[in-house]
């Protein structure tokens, strides 16, 4: 009886314990400023509605005019704003200014629990208010680029937002509920059933809304007008390509999809190497310019 009992609670407790540990990351040691490429840029700090304190690292467009175009970069679970901070030096060489900040529960911000994907969109709409609110940047061009999570985040944000002029969504879920599906099947190696239910009633529970609040694919077709760019790793086993094909055809256009070949989750950049950096600025230039 002690044994039934014990499997018993081993299959209820566990797909708890997988929900806080996706939901409570490392804090990720990596800084590279920008100053290291050569770029001006200004620490800065911003609040999100409820009351997190984000950190982040404004970089200077390379030459300075009366109102910039923006982006704002948003990068996964688990990173921190210094992952992107040699793609924000690029696109600021090309006349952008460029927001990088860590999400909450991450890198130097506050927050103590990741929601992958749901409170950050709080973050973005903070990141957002912050940019309008600097009188050097055009508050009518400024675009969103995010990898994984911030991927998904950026696309939920902007179709909530309606203020993005361009997107750029790199390695995006098209559902949390079919990423939560991917990671207990094939990240835990755990039977769909009991887990996956009992995962996300633990997501649930914990954050106080539905999993299918978090659904890129149901919204991706509010971003139009604003041209959306969808990039996906053919290599990827974490978040499989087949997502961001899924999110081009639920799409409503403008849009382009990029199937980078070999790239496995977070490799994509490094996988296309100079002419990822290239295809990213010139989508911006050619959306918000």
């Amino acid at each position: 009886m002690n044994i039934l009992i014990g499997i018993v609670l081993l299959f209820v407790i566990l797909p708890f314990i997988v929900v806080y540990a996706n939901t409570h990351p490392p804090r990720y040691p990596l800084n590279v400023p920008p100053s290291i490429y050569q770029a001006a840029y200004e620490p800065v700090s911003f609040s999100t509605a409820d009351g997190i304190i984000l950190k982040g690292w404004l970089v200077k467009p390379a030459h300075p005019v009366s109102q910039s175009p923006a982006i704002i970069i948003c990068h996964g679970v688990g990173a921190n704003k210094s992952d992107f901070t040699e793609l924000a030096v690029s696109l600021a060489r090309r006349g952008f200014s460029v927001l990088l900040f860590d999400f909450r529960a991450h890198g130097e911000s506050g927050g103590r629990r990741s929601s992958l994907g749901y409170h950050e969109q709080k973050d973005v709409a903070a990141a957002l208010e912050f940019l309008k609110a600097r009188p050097a940047i055009d508050a009518k061009r400024i675009g969103i680029y995010g990898l994984s999570m911030g991927a998904s985040t950026a696309i939920l944000a902007a179709a909530n937002t309606r203020a993005f002029s361009a997107v750029v969504a790199d390695s995006a879920f098209a559902s949390l509920k079919d990423m939560a599906r991917t990671a207990v099947t094939g990240f835990y190696h755990l039977p769909s059933f009991p887990f996956l239910p009992l995962a996300v009633l633990g997501y649930e529970l914990y954050f106080q809304t539905s999993v299918g609040n978090i659904s890129p694919i149901t919204e991706i077709a509010r971003l139009s007008p604003a041209p959306v760019l969808i990039i996906a790793g053919d290599g990827d086993t974490f978040i499989p390509a087949e997502n961001g094909r899924k999110l081009f055809a639920a799409a409503q256009g403008p849009k382009e999809l990029w199937v980078i070949p070999g790239a496995d989750h977070g490799g994509t950049l490094a996988a296309a190497g100079s002419a990822y950096k290239k295809r990213v600025g010139e989508f911006f230039e050619k959306s918000m310019k």
